[in-house]
């Protein structure tokens, strides 16, 4: 369906149809999630698909529901204190 095909839908039609379309995103993120969460481990090494974390190796240290705590590897802490971040498990590539 190309944009001339959307420009001729109605508003009621555009909105069953987003709503088609966002179930659907959820429904494929939920598989990745899942999948990604029968790979991972506790202990894994994986990278983390966001700018803030790009380039670093993090571990897992906890898998819960819909995200997993990492901690940052060989990162300058400050305090003492370690890194851990809250991330979802779709946002996490393994490692191998």
């Amino acid at each position: 369906m190309n944009y001339s095909e959307l420009k001729n839908l109605s508003l009621q039609e555009l909105r069953e149809l987003n709503s088609k379309i966002v179930e659907l995103v959820k429904i494929k993120k939920s598989e990745v999630a899942w999948e990604t969460k029968q790979e991972l481990y506790v202990g894994a090494n994986v990278s983390v698909n966001h700018p803030k974390l790009s380039g670093k190796q993090c571990r897992v240290s906890k898998i819960n529901r819909t995200k997993a705590v990492i901690q940052v590897l060989n990162s300058s802490t400050s305090y003492g204190r370690v890194n851990e971040y809250n991330v979802p498990l779709t946002m996490l590539t393994l490692n191998k």
